[in-house]
């Protein structure tokens, strides 16, 4: 065989690659009912196709013309696969210029609008932070979440987001209990490996553990069961730190009523895990607490989330994990029960959310940020319009989660999007082809499905009962 020969030879094994690569993207997406990149998929792996096999069924001299764009296209996707192995790994990284400063409960936005208003607390709020004033009372004046004004399409889902809500303040009462006085002892390595294995058995998806830093922690109470407005004190040097797993098929419907279903579920799930996971604990002689949605947090999460490995901070202002993307919600347990703490990860997303913006290209209420990363309270990352993004889920009724949807990083977890996923964390070139092939397959502006509660689409009733 001569270099013609190879040369030729070697550009069909290119075209190969790519027709198999099309035909299992196309599979996948079948699976996952993404109809967009099935379709594309679809009609480039039947174009392939039907120029592979007219090598071998047209006469050589009928196809030939065609055997060098073949031969071409095949080199162009070596040369492709080459230069993504030779490219340089993102380098970015979450920096902390200077350290942050400990932040009041109080200013965040679900503990201002908890505050009644024209009560004196409002009152003595609003007289300190007039700045905001004026725009928190326009923001009042929409329904608030859950509102019985936007029950009339989704009674079902709202009833049950707000059950489960109401489910989880109800165990607010179990987040910290005293440890029993007999301590048993364990070396913090097992007992690190122990806690995961307990927070996964529970039902988490990912666990790691951090340090707890003084910046993390909230300087006063903004939401009960303490006294509003109280100094919090916490002498936890240790936090579990876990994720739920949010359906796919749920966030997708965003912004419609089955998300704000789905969040309320898996805070409930994340507040089982906590409050058990919390009681182990305490039951082995130890001090933990556990931290749960609605009104329970003394630490910020996020920043814990990154400390502890399970993800980076995004543009959307969300920890992405490497497996699921933006579309878990976080639970967290303090201990003083001696603990090795993970070390942050780093997969590419700094670089990755700086090339695709499709969050904030799609975002309905225009809060993510499209520049720059800044400088806030001494950390480099994307600052949203955490103002506006409250306001259109006041507008619509439930949490958004439009961000989570649109995501790249929130495909499903399977064989295809983890391959995809491994190569983009290791090269910036592989990240730039797969931003514009995720708007190209999936669009640059997915469309929500309107799809019924996972779940729920039908009743599996005994033998002898019939279904009406």
């Amino acid at each position: 065989m001569n270099w013609a020969d190879l040369f030729e030879w070697g550009g069909w094994f290119g075209l190969v690659l790519v027709w198999l690569s099309l035909g299992l993207m196309f599979i996948y997406s079948l699976v996952e009912k993404e109809k967009r990149a099935a379709t594309r998929s679809g009609v480039l792996f039947f174009l392939f196709l039907v120029f592979l096999g007219g090598k071998f069924i047209f006469t050589p001299q009928v196809f030939d013309p065609f055997s060098y764009l073949g031969v071409s296209l095949g080199w162009l996707a070596l040369l492709t696969i080459f230069l993504i192995l030779v490219s340089p790994a993102p380098r970015g990284t979450i920096k902390v210029s200077s350290l942050p400063a400990r932040v009041d409960e109080r200013d965040v936005i679900f503990a201002r609008f908890d505050l009644e208003k024209d009560s004196p607390l409002y009152e003595e709020y609003y007289h300190q932070h007039e700045h905001l004033r004026s725009r928190d009372e326009e923001i009042r004046r929409l329904p608030d979440l859950l509102d019985r004004s936007y029950w009339e399409k989704s009674p079902w889902e709202f009833a049950l987001a707000e059950a489960e809500f109401d489910f989880i303040e109800e165990l607010l009462t179990l987040v910290e209990q005293p440890p029993l006085s007999s301590r048993f002892t364990f070396p913090p390595d097992r007992a690190t490996v122990m806690v995961k294995r307990l927070a996964l058995y529970l039902g988490a998806k990912l666990c790691g553990v951090a340090a707890v830093e003084n910046s993390f922690i909230y300087s006063h109470v903004g939401r009960g069961p303490e006294p509003y407005g109280q100094p919090i004190s916490l002498q936890h040097p240790y936090a579990i730190v876990f994720a739920v797993e949010m359906d796919l098929a749920m966030v997708a419907n965003a912004p419609q009523a089955p998300v704000v279903v789905e969040t309320s579920k898996r805070y409930t799930e994340a507040a089982h895990i906590s409050i058990v996971l919390a009681k182990t604990i305490q039951k082995l002689g130890y001090s933990a607490r556990a931290h749960i949605a609605g009104s329970n947090y003394q630490v910020m999460l996020p920043p814990l989330a990154w400390k502890a490995g399970l993800g980076e901070l995004g543009r959307s202002g969300i920890i992405i994990t490497y497996p699921y993307g933006p579309r878990v919600r976080l639970g967290v347990v303090t201990t003083d029960l001696p603990l090795i703490p993970d070390k942050p990860v780093s997969f590419g997303v700094q670089d990755f959310c700086a090339a695709c913006l499709k969050c904030a290209r799609c975002c309905p209420a225009q809060a993510i940020s499209k520049g720059e990363r800044q400088i806030d309270n001494g950390v480099t990352r994307w600052v949203i319009d955490r103002e506006a993004c409250y306001r259109f889920w006041r507008q619509v009724g439930t949490d958004c989660a439009t961000c989570l949807f649109v995501c790249p990083y929130s495909k499903e977890n399977n064989f295809f999007h983890r391959v995809v996923r491994e190569i983009t964390r290791s090269s910036k070139l592989a990240q730039k082809l797969a931003v514009r092939g995720d708007d190209f397959f999936y669009g640059s502006r997915p469309q929500a499905r309107s799809s019924p509660l996972v779940g729920l689409t039908r009743v599996n009733s005994p033998p002898h009962q019939k279904q009406k």
